[in-house]
Order: C-alpha cells, then structure tokens, then sequence
C-alpha cells in the first residue's frame, strides 16, 4: 500500500495582548511517499521517499539529497497477534534520527478496535508505556478512531517530556505554581471497507502539542505543534519485496524513541567534530575578552548570548576537547589571555559534564592550577552536574587524597565529593551498600582524627552526605560527654534528617530538652529536632508545658520567636508548622526583657503567589547565658521561582572569646598616660564589687552552605588569631593600599536554567529553554606615588560591567535540511561604569587635589531591554558555502521615546532617558497586580522595605512576559576633565568657640579643544560651633565663572542655628 506522508512542525508564540499581532512564527513541512508491505501476518516492511522539505516563512523548497538518504533505508515492524506492535528493526548504521523518524511512523501506524465505543488500554508508543483511551465510532460507510496517550502515566518519559535538566533545585515543599510545559498528543484514524482483509487505514492523523507557559498567564507564550499525517494513495501487488533480510541490525528496538547523545543533540545528522567545538569555543572566548575591553556597547540592542553560546559548546566536548582547550587558553600572559583564562576557569564547573568533571580533578589532582582556582572550581562543581553515575563517583575518588600542603582545596575536595557521592546515589547511579561504603569512610576519617578543624570538617562531609545510616553515626557523637562544640554541630547537621527519625530523634533529644543542666546550645537544638520531627498537636503542646516552668529566658525568648516567626511565615516548606504553631500564637509565654533577643528565631520573607516566586531570610542565634551575647548564628536566605530554588544559601558562625581575645591583644598597646587605664578601670569595678567572669579561650567556626551542602569549612582558635595580630592586620591592608595593584576580574552565573526535551510527534527533536547567564567583570588599576614633601597621589582606574542574559526558548530541530528553527523572548540588561581618577593629599596642608577624566566620545550607563525573535539557522549541507539563516522580528508601533534629556555643560557630560511608556505602564500594572504577602512577625521598616525591592528585582529579572525598552545613559562627545581642591583648616579655638574653613573648587577642560577652565566653581565655607550649646554659624560664598555661556555669578551666605536640646 502506499500513502502519502506529510509532516509539519510549527513553532510560534502567542501575543502579549489582545488584538495586538502575534511574533511570526517558523516550521517546516516534509511530503513525501510511505511504502508499506505486509509480507507475513506478523511482519510488515516500510521504506519512506522524501520529495521534498519546505519551509514555512520563506516557502523556499528544498529537494531530496544525499544527505537525507537514512530515511530511505527501509524498516521492519513486527507485530503481535493482537495486532500492536512488538518491536522494529533497522538497517546497520542507521543514525538515531533516522530511527526516531522511522518509530514515530510505526507508532502512528499502531491503533486498537477491541471494541466500539470507548476503553482504555496499555499502549506503547514513542513515549514508552502508556494508558491510552480509545473511542471507536462506526459511521455508516467507514470506522472513525480517535487514540489520546494519557501522558502523565507513560513510562520512562512520563508526560511526554524526554530529559529535564535544571542547574536548581525542585521546590518539593508545598506551591501552587503552575507547570511551566504541558504536552498532549492524539490520533485521529479513518478505516475504510477492503475486500480481502475486512478493512484498511484509510487516513492517520497524529497532532502534539506542546505549551509553553511562564508566569500564569502574564509571561511568554509559546508553542511547538507538530502533525504527522498519512493518507492512503493506491494498492499494487507485491511485485518487488522491500529488502528487510539483508544488513539488518543484529538488536531489536522498541518503539520509544532512543535518547540523543550529550555532544550530539543532531542525532547524527551532522556530528560536529571536536576540533570544530574546540576552535568554535575559542573564538567565542576571545570574542567575550575583546568584548571587555571594548568601550563600544550597543546599549540599543544589550541582548548577548555568548556567555550562553560558549557554555552550549562547552557541553557538546569531551575530556581530550575540553583539556586541549584549556591548554590553549593557558598560554600567554597578556591582559586578554588572563581574562579569558578567568572565564573559563568559571564557566567549567558549572557545565555539568562528565568531561568537565574529570577535567576539574585532572587540574585540582596533578596541581595544574593555584589553589585559589582549585577551591573555585570545586565549591560549584557537584550542584550543576547532570551526568551522575557510579563511574564519575570512582574517578573522582582522588579528591580525598589531596594532601595537608593545600589546605584550602583539600578541604574543598572533601565537602565536594561528599555532595557528588549524595546526588549520585540519589540519582540512582550507586546502590545503597556503595553509599554506605563512603558514609563509613568519612566517620572512620571523622573517628581517626584528633585535630578539631579536620573533625570539624569530616562531620560537614557526614552531613554533606544526609542519607542512610547517617543519622546512626551522628547519634554517638551527640550522646557523647565530650566537646560540646562537636556535640552540638552533629545535632544541628540532624535537622536534614529529623523527619525521618522521629522515634529517634525523641529518644535522644528529649531528656536533652528537659535537663536543666544542658548547655543553651544542645537544648536550643533539641527543641528544634523535636518540633520538625513530629510535627503534631501532642508533641506541641508538650513541649509548650515545659517551657511555661521553664526558669531560663533564654529558651523562653528562643520559643516565642520561633512561634510567631513560623505561624506567620510564607515560605512554603514551613507551611505545615505554620498551621500548627499558629495554635500557640496567643498561648505564650511572657515575654523576656529585651537583651535575651540574643537567642532567638527570626524570620523576614515574603511570597506573591500570583506569580510564584518568593523569598525568606531565616536567622537563628543562640547566646551566652552568662554574658547575654551572641555565641552562634545561623543565616540561611532562599529564593523561589517557577517551581524551583533559585538560591538557597546559608552561614553557619560560632564565636566564643572573641572580645576577650581582642581585649588582650589590644589592651598591652594602650598608652599608659590614659587616666582610665586597663588598671585603674579594674580597680574602680572591683571597688563596686562587679561580678568577675572568667575569661574564655577564643572558638571560632565558619561554616558557608550552598542548597544545603557545605562548602567552605573554618576553625579559628586562640593560637591562630595571636598569629594574626592587631598590628599585623593594619599593616597588611596599609600595604595592599599603598601598593600599585592590577585588577582584572570576572565572573560567570548560570543562576537559573530548566531545558525540557521534548520531541514532536514526528520522532524529530525539540526542545524548550529557560535560563539566565551573567557575567560581570571589574578591570583597572590602583596606583600610588610620593609627591614632594609629604603628600601622596593615588590614581585608580575602573572599569566595572555587568551583562544579563534571560530567555525562554522552544526550538525544533528540522534534521533533514539541519536547520533549528526557535522563537526566542529574550531580556538583556547591561551597566556599564568607568571610573578614572586621580586623588592628592598633603598631609601637611590637610588638603586634597582630585581629578576626574572621560575619554572621548564615551557613553555609560545602564540598558534594560526584551524582545521577541525568530529565528531559522543552520547549515543545509556540509558542503554550503555559508549557513543558511533567517531572522524576523514581530511588527512594533512607534512607542519609545525621550522623556527626559538633560546636559549637564559645568561637567562635560549629558543624561539621556529613554522608556516605552506604553510597556511601562504594564510593568507598572503587573508589579501593582502582584500579591506581596510578607511575613507579619517583621515589624522592621527597613527589612520590609529591602524585601521589597528585592521581589520587585527578582521579578524583573525573570519575569520575560512584555517587551521593555529602557535606557538610561551619560555620554560626552569631548574628552572631559574635572580638577578641585578640597581643604579643612582650623581657623579659631577658644574654651567657647571652634572654627573651620572648608574651601571647595571645581575646575572643568575640555581636553579635545585645549580649553582650561572651561567653568569653574568656588565654594568657601566658614564654621563656627560653641563648645558649651548646640548652637553653631555657617557664612560664605559661591562662586561660578564660565568661558561658553557667560553666566557668571557669586552668591554669599550667613545662617546661625540652634539645635533643640535633647532630653
């Protein structure tokens, strides 16, 4: 039989508002002829013939060549007696495209008529496993079909998406927000009488669609449609048998599509070479290094996805690739050559290969990098891998055997592989006995140690690792009479596991609670461990009776703030506490007086459930009974976005001793001449019988976590802060400050990424991507110079840039012509800020000289910009003379304007603001729409204040849903410089009266056209203050002198003030 064969993907995006015209969308169709031969009654042949490929836009069509022959190799379905299909075979060295193109036809093929009307059946499709619903409809001359897979159910791919990769955490606490992609697939069939078989597939008709939604219904729109349709043409007798014997393939296949290779997403239409990757990587880099040094921006258009291109190909290399690139962009010593050593250095770890994996430990293991680059690349490296598996665990193994001569990045190396061993083996790449191999490893290390900073660092490595028996090995050390220290931060690392461990946790912290005689610390702690534990009514109230005869205010003010904290918090893993403790809220206890806010916890956050982002800033602290200061603090600040945790960080500070240890450093140094001497001040406290407290030995830990892992680890004790004096101290920043110094610094963020695979209905590959790269750099120079006499000049030049990048793109991948076709809405947000001065100061004189300088022709400032574009690229064949590429732009009326414009001549520069109001308004309406729900326990203006401005960025940021235009920018056509003085002098000094004089001048060239002086200001200030009242005087003068307007002109003033008294 032989049917024609249409397929047609489109991908496109709906308009931002009602009546306004949709971005253009881009596809492609391929028609073709599909030869299908029933050469037993369980095996059929197929072979496809393509005519021709069209694309949508442009409507050019493209015939058949070479390069498009997989498809032509002819298949075998074989089928089951019930009439599905069992499995296909393919011909030897067919590429997975071809293959997927081949099982998507199969899958289509496949229908069911066990009955009339509708039932449900277990179906296996390109998707795997799936419950799938069928309703069979007899017509009076034909029998209609209608197949719709239930996608939620399909097995492995589970709602028809392939691979979701993110570089954050699932927010697996409770919210509402909804998924940011949702498939659907359905078949429609046409079965016609036959007079041999009793019927035959007249039509097939397949459509999916996939919807991409972000932000409810104010963010981008976005959809893949794809349709596969074959209709039937004529039937011939079977003259010349498809060949489905001969250079079969020796394996089976199953009709769920086979996943792509990592450094292939092509699926062999047209594999890069690795030498092309790595010379293609390379001129990216030295793009973005040029870019860095240029003062060229195009803050008309600030959109720059080369970090995010550099990072794509990144992923696509392997170990030798990525090593022999390194090789390359470690040679050399200029100022390009660092800079793009330092991007690379911080794009690696955040790649998530295996290939980047074993490049970071070949460069960490054999000592090819400095130890501060061996610590950056480690403390990201296990929170963006996505290729886990039992073999990149045994690599990296090497990582616990760095020795004690890098400190730094042994420590690193350890809490790293802790967390890599843990995502692994939640990943299901090591079994249980595995894991546990390693748990025992790191409390052997822990056991085997007797110095406090390495135990301290083999518990965080336990608590990096937070499943299995860990909890078990935690128990002994918490039970044990010892170090409290250690005591206590094995029971603070059991939070992780509290839930798990609820009969445990009862058992071992509840005397703990009740004894009188724990210190702070371990009952703060076990307080905690028991209310996460068992969150329920019984276990709150009895601990709510133990604090009303609780005699310490300590615990007493712990337990309020942590009551009326979490019964009004917002964050959404604490919403099950939330309605438990609010019970409690108007049942506490008295309040304690005031300084017992030392032990506390404190909660600010605030949450907008209409577009599902949030954020919270939690802070616990413990203090000293005795001494009623702080001893430990625990800051822990996470955000939320579109269902995931955009950052989730955390510090970890104990500090016992440290005033002591200050005041014996710096109590040897106080001049002895002082009347209040260290000697006569304790003569006069122990004339008034002050209470004597023992000093104590100084204890500081350190501890910083990412995502809840631990990644930098310190222990700093008496002996080695009296290594790091107080003089010492001065002098290191007096040197650092004197010295000439080169900066030259960037850094890489990927804060946000969530790709989905999700390939159409024709077996062809697609895709959606949402994600966000920065990249920030700080260049410049900081020099000193010794004038004459006694005076020094310091000149710094800065140059600070900050370049945002955020998407949402949805991609199909056309494999017979190698074209991506995408929609893209992109945002670009671009600062730029250069600096260049120079500062004088006469020590003798008590006056300082500035100078600032602009070259010519510079612009600054700072461009927020989004768009929608789409996009069609690739190279057709391997032999085109260039890419084929294809970009529009949706239709835009006339709506930015300059509202404001401003020259600033007495400073050589203009102001520039330029804004789409009509977007504005938007933005404005949608931050107004937005539901800010904080938490009611912040009673603090400020901190309400900063987690507004913070919601409001953080919506900016990654909200994509309308295009903004805004722009505001300084710009001098000529070069420009501006000189002054600055001087203070003491002018009067009496037992009544003190007086200075403040002279301030300001000079503006204008160095392109040679004019000194070109205005210059002059401002002297006499100050009188009166040593007995708050009274004081304040006369002078302003003077202005200018050569291009004439506007000369002096004014005087005079004014006496007396301050109220204060009472």
């Amino acid at each position: 039989m032989l049917y024609e064969y249409v397929g047609n993907v489109l991908v496109g995006s709906k308009p931002q508002d009602e009546g306004r015209p949709s971005p253009p969308s881009t596809g492609w169709i391929v028609r073709g002829k599909l030869t299908l031969q029933r050469q037993s009654e369980l095996i059929m042949a197929a072979a496809l013939v393509i005519d021709d490929v069209t694309l949508n836009n442009s409507g050019e069509k493209f015939l058949q060549n070479k390069e498009m022959y997989p498809p032509y190799k002819p298949f075998k379905i074989v089928l089951t007696k019930e009439g599905t299909i069992s499995h296909v075979v393919f011909k030897e060295g067919d590429p997975i495209w071809s293959m997927n193109f081949k099982r998507a036809i199969a899958s289509t093929l496949q229908f069911q008529m066990k009955s009339s009307g509708a039932f449900v059946v277990d179906e296996t499709g390109i998707h795997g496993k799936c419950q799938t619903e069928y309703f069979v409809s007899n017509k009076t001359n034909y029998i209609s079909i209608r197949k719709t897979p239930e996608l939620m159910t399909c097995v492995p791919y589970s709602e028809a998406v392939h691979v979701t990769r993110s570089n954050v955490p699932p927010n697996t606490c409770e919210f509402d927000h909804q998924k940011s992609v949702i498939i659907g697939n359905e078949a429609i069939y046409g079965i016609l009488p036959h007079n041999e078989t009793g019927y035959f597939l007249s039509m097939a008709h397949a459509k999916g669609t996939t919807l991409i939604h972000t932000f409810e219904s104010t963010g981008e729109a976005q959809y893949i449609n794809s349709e596969l349709l074959l209709n039937f043409q004529n039937e011939t007798p079977i003259d010349n048998p498809i060949d489905i014997e001969t250079s079969m393939a020796a394996e089976i296949s199953k009709l769920q599509l086979q996943p792509l290779e990592i450094n292939d997403p092509t699926g062999g239409r047209n594999p890069q070479q690795q030498e092309t990757l790595i010379s293609a990587a390379g001129g990216l880099l030295d793009n973005l290094a040029e870019a860095l040094e240029s003062t060229d921006f195009k803050f008309s258009e600030p959109y720059d996805s080369t970090l995010s291109d550099v990072i794509k190909l990144l992923s696509e290399m392997d170990f030798e690739s990525l090593k022999k690139l390194y090789t390359e962009v470690d040679i050399g010593t200029s100022y390009r050559q660092e800079t793009i050593r330092n991007i690379f250095h911080e794009i690696i770890p955040r790649i998530g290969t295996k290939a980047s994996v074993f490049l970071t430990r070949h460069l960490v293991v054999e000592k090819s990098i400095k130890s501060p680059i061996a610590v950056q690349l480690l403390i990201p490296m296990p929170f963006h891998i996505f290729e886990l598996s039992a073999e990149l665990v045994k690599g990296c193994e090497d990582f616990m055997s760095i020795g004690p001569d890098r400190p730094d990045v042994r420590q690193a190396a350890i809490l790293s592989f802790a967390t890599l061993v843990y995502n692994v083996y939640v990943a299901r790449g090591i079994d249980k006995d595995q894991f546990e191999e390693y748990v025992q490893k790191y409390f052997n290390l822990y056991l085997n140690d007797r110095d406090y900073e390495q135990k301290m660092l083999y518990l965080q490595g336990l608590s990096n690792l937070q499943l299995g028996n860990v909890a078990s090995y935690l128990e002994p050390i918490v039970m044990d009479a010892g170090n409290e220290d250690l005591r206590f931060m094995a029971a603070w690392t059991t939070l992780a596991l509290a839930d798990k461990r609820a009969e445990r946790i009862y058992e071992i912290y509840w005397p703990i609670f009740e004894s009188r005689n724990a210190s702070l610390e371990l009952r703060v702690a076990a307080v905690t461990l028991l209310l996460i534990s068992n969150p329920t009514a019984a276990r709150l109230i009895s601990i709510h009776r133990i604090i009303q005869s609780e005699t310490d205010p300590h615990l007493i003010n712990y337990y309020r703030t942590t009551v009326t904290s979490i019964s009004e918090t917002t964050y959404p893993c604490y919403q099950h506490l939330r309605r438990l403790l609010s019970y409690m809220h108007r049942h506490l206890p008295q309040k304690p007086e005031p300084r017992y806010w030392v032990t506390g916890n404190y909660i600010f956050d605030y949450r907008d459930s209409k577009f599902g982002i949030g954020a919270m800033l939690q802070t616990f602290l413990v203090g000293d009974p005795k001494s009623d200061m702080p001893v430990v603090a625990y800051f822990r600040f996470d955000t939320e976005a579109l269902g995931k945790f955009t950052g989730q960080l955390a510090l970890y500070i104990k500090a016992r001793g440290l005033p002591d240890a200050i005041w014996q450093t710096v109590q040897p140094k106080s001049n002895s001449s002082d009347p209040f001497t260290f000697r006569s001040i304790k003569t006069l406290l122990a004339m008034l019988k002050a209470p004597i407290v023992t000093s104590k030995n100084l204890h500081i830990e350190f501890i910083l976590q990412m995502e809840g892992k631990t990644v930098l680890s310190y222990y700093l004790n008496q002996r080695m802060f009296q290594q790091l004096t107080y003089d010492n101290i001065l002098d290191r920043l007096q040197l650092l400050i004197r010295t000439d110094s080169h900066i030259n610094m960037q850094t890489v963020r990927w804060p946000f990424m969530n790709k989905y695979s999700v390939p159409t209905v024709l077996g062809t590959s697609s895709d959606v991507l949402l994600q966000t790269t920065v990249l920030t750099s700080l260049r410049g120079n900081i020099t000193e110079h010794r004038t004459s006499g006694s005076g020094s000049k310091h000149t710094l030049e800065i140059d600070a840039r900050y370049s945002s990048y955020a998407s949402v793109r949805s991609r199909s991948y056309n494999p017979f012509l190698n074209l991506d076709h995408e929609i893209n809405r992109e945002q670009g947000f671009l600062i730029y800020i250069p600096f260049s001065s120079e500062l004088t100061f006469n020590e003798s004189g008590r006056c300082g000289r500035y100078t600032f300088t602009r070259p010519q022709n510079l612009t600054s400032g700072l461009s927020f910009k989004s768009r929608a574009v789409t996009s069609t690229r690739g190279l057709v064949t391997k032999t085109a003379a260039a890419p084929f590429e294809e970009i529009m732009y949706p239709e835009r009326g006339i709506e930015v304007f300059q509202p404001f414009s401003y020259a600033l001549p007495d400073l050589g520069v203009k102001l520039r603001v330029n804004m789409n109001v009509n977007e504005l308004i938007k933005f404005r309406g949608m931050l107004l729409k937005s539901e800010f729900i904080e938490n009611g326990f912040s009673r603090n203006m400020v901190v309400s204040l900063l987690m507004y401005i913070f919601g409001f960025t953080q919506l900016s940021s990654i909200h994509l849903g309308h295009d903004r235009n805004f722009t505001l920018l300084m710009y001098n056509e000529n070069a420009t410089r501006i000189d002054g003085n600055i001087c203070v002098e003491d002018v009067l000094k009496t037992s009544e009266l003190k007086g200075k004089k403040i002279g301030f001048t300001l000079e503006h060239a204008d160095e392109t056209q040679n004019v000194e002086s070109l205005h210059k200001w002059n401002v002297i200030l006499d100050v009188q203050t009166s040593t007995k009242s708050s009274w004081f005087k304040v006369t002078g003068k302003v003077q202005r002198n200018s050569k291009d307007d004439e506007e000369d002109w002096k004014v005087s003033v005079g004014q006496a003030w007396r301050l109220p008294n204060q009472h």
